[in-house]
C-alpha cells in the first residue's frame, strides 16, 4: 500500500485543548510518582494494568 493512500488516525479528544489545566495537574501527578521512590518498573506495571482496565493502549 503506497505511504501516500495510509490514514492517519485523530484523535477523539485534544485533552490540552479541551482543559489544560487539568492536563498539568496529571503531568505533575506523573512526575511526583515517578520521583517517589517507588520501582520503576512496579510504576510501569500500575502504568500497564491501568491501561487494560481502561482498555486504551499503554
Amino acid at each position: 500500500m503506497p505511504l501516500g493512500s495510509l490514514k492517519v488516525m485523530e484523535p477523539r479528544l485534544h485533552f490540552r485543548r479541551a482543559d489544560p489545566a487539568a492536563v498539568d495537574s496529571l503531568m505533575k501527578l506523573q512526575d511526583y510518582v515517578r520521583s517517589s521512590g517507588l520501582d520503576p518498573s512496579l510504576v510501569q506495571l500500575v502504568d500497564i494494568r491501568a491501561s487494560q482496565i481502561n482498555r486504551c493502549g499503554y
